[in-house]
């Protein structure tokens, strides 16, 4: 059975929260501190007065845990994201050394590999690393590892053969040597996006947007912001960033 099935089925609990909120949730437990506190949320459907409280399916509604609450700071509203256990946490790398040292070289994006180790391993949970390729004692330098080995109990490495399906760098690229900055993709790389509804609401979008700006990206309808920015010869003027860190330039999917 599929998570998707278990989430349906209400076997499990599902819950939905803001990216950038999940993110430092997981880092509040990795310090052991109770939350995050933040404006983000209020109002929408992970906001307890006015939604769910992030919670996905009827197993969470029914749930007496509260992930997302209220609280009032010096007289202002603001959402509580409540910091949880990790029990386990499977985090990815390209390459580890014996001693379970990891590097992230070959991976698109740089995430929250070491937060999520951390805090998993301040709730005294483990964490297994998926990798590509092992290497002996010292063989990564110091400066190159992103998630030392004390962080680590377990390591998987997937097969050569198998990297294709297993360790992609994303559910769409195999590997593209663009995406870990070993070098830059021709502007003329990118696809002309056809005139469609989508193209119009990237195109109003884009009107807004002025030499100087950084502009945070979200997925969806936001990326053709980014495709007829880069039509309009606007990404030498602009800075467009994504949730995830990642930045500058336009969301991959648009290479042709």
């Amino acid at each position: 059975m599929q998570i998707t099935d278990l989430v349906l089925k209400n076997v499990v609990e599902a819950w939905t929260l803001p990216m950038g909120s999940f993110s430092r949730l997981i880092r509040a437990q990795s310090q052991h501190a109770p939350g995050y506190v933040s404006s983000v949320g209020l109002g929408t459907f992970v906001d307890p007065k006015t939604g769910t409280g992030g919670a996905l399916n009827d197993k969470a509604k029914r749930s007496s845990f509260d992930l997302v609450s209220r609280v009032n700071v010096h007289g202002k509203e603001y959402l509580m994201y409540r910091a949880i256990p990790i029990d386990v946490a499977i985090i990815r790398a390209t390459t580890a050394d014996l001693n379970g040292n990891l590097s992230l070289e070959e991976e698109s994006v740089i995430c929250d590999q070491l937060n999520i180790a951390m805090a998993a391993k301040n709730s005294g949970g483990v964490v297994i690393a998926q990798v590509k390729r092992i290497g002996a004692p010292g063989s990564l330098p110091a400066r190159n590892v992103d998630v030392p080995g004390c962080f680590v109990d377990c390591v998987v490495k997937v097969d050569p053969k198998d990297h294709d399906e297993w360790h992609p760098m994303s559910f769409a690229t195999r590997h593209d040597p663009a995406l870990t900055g070993e070098i830059k993709t021709p502007r003329d790389a990118i696809a002309r996006a056809p005139l469609d509804l989508r193209k119009v609401i990237g195109r109003r979008g884009a009107m807004s947007l002025r030499p100087g700006y950084v502009v945070n990206l979200g997925i969806g309808i936001p990326e053709s912001v980014a495709q007829v920015a880069a039509e309009e010869d606007m990404l030498d003027h602009i800075s467009l960033t994504t949730e995830v860190g990642a930045f500058g330039g336009v969301p991959s999917k648009y290479y042709v």
